[in-house]
């Protein structure tokens, strides 16, 4: 027979399960506000699990220990770990869970991380640009500052970003060559055969290129084995190649598709980047130029 506090918990799992397994109950205009709340509170579990696996010395849970920690059903946890699979870079094992690579935001995510550090990068690599240059620009938020603090005129800028294409199409001094391939809705990147078979086409001037990270043996990073090859063509067909990232691309090597560095490179950073980190990368060729973001420049006249 069950005691009060184990009849209890078997109807707090099973109702947790039977919501997010979508059991209709019957009435649901009263049963609304408690779904809610057990949707905010299924959510919020779910952060916190993949907090837990990005943490230092973890990388990896098992069912087990989730639904120890959380005090909630392995069936519940199962389903956590589903969505989280769906969402995220993670992985699914035997028993658990581990992490793949640092969760992959979404582009509007991106757009309102680190905006301030991504514009003055952008703004320091625009200035690079001559009239008349041809240019390679990345896909990438970073890169699509890049194509917002474009002045030079007679720009032809050959790009597989979306982002870039669409900030383009309102500068009339630049000519937009746009990368066929498949598109990843998620980065809104064109990758692909038909976007390397244009660029051997291009000799540019300069090729701006984004990262998921920069690292000194592995190179730059891509989240697909596709963007990887087209980084490294990109670098390939162009005289001058500009890396741009901000602080935080400097310090993982948490991916699986890397696109070797050239011999000679030049890194666009903000002034936060880790010192060593730096330092790392300028043993192996690259030229670091670190910008202001402008909210520092606003704290050192205050």
């Amino acid at each position: 027979m069950l005691t009060c506090a184990e009849r209890a918990g078997s109807v707090l799992d099973v109702s947790d399960d039977d919501h997010e397994a979508g059991t209709d109950h019957g009435d649901s205009g009263r049963d609304e506000p408690i779904a809610r709340r057990r949707d905010v509170r299924g959510a919020r579990r779910r952060e916190q699990i993949l907090q837990l696996l990005q943490g230092p010395g973890n990388g990896s849970l098992s069912v087990e220990e989730i639904a120890r920690r959380f005090d909630v059903s392995f069936a519940t946890v199962r389903r956590d770990l589903s969505r989280l699979h769906q969402d995220s870079s993670i992985t699914r094992t035997y028993g658990g869970v581990a992490l793949s690579g640092p969760a992959e935001l979404s582009i509007h995510q991106r757009h309102l991380e680190y905006t301030q550090e991504k514009d003055a990068i952008g703004r320091r690599a625009a200035e690079l640009v001559d009239d008349g240059a041809v240019v390679i620009v990345d896909a990438g938020t970073t890169t699509e500052f890049v194509a917002q603090h474009l002045t030079a005129t007679g720009v032809t800028v050959f790009t597989n970003g979306i982002g870039a294409i669409n900030i383009l199409l309102r500068n009339d001094d630049v000519s937009v060559v746009v990368l066929g391939g498949r598109l990843r809705a998620v980065n809104e990147t064109i990758s692909g055969a038909e976007a390397e078979n244009m660029l051997r086409h291009v000799v540019a001037d300069y090729a701006f290129i984004g990262a998921d990270a920069v690292h000194p043996e592995f190179g730059i990073a891509s989240r697909t084995f596709d963007q990887g090859r087209l980084k490294s063509l990109m670098m390939q067909r162009a005289r001058h190649i500009v890396v741009v990232a901000d602080h935080r691309k400097l310090v993982t090597d948490q991916f699986q598709y890397w696109s070797p560095l050239p011999t000679e490179w030049h890194l666009i950073t903000d002034d936060a980047a880790d010192p060593a980190a730096v330092e790392a990368l300028r043993s192996v060729g690259g030229q670091i130029d670190t910008a202001q973001p402008l909210r520092a420049l606003h704290d050192s006249v205050n």
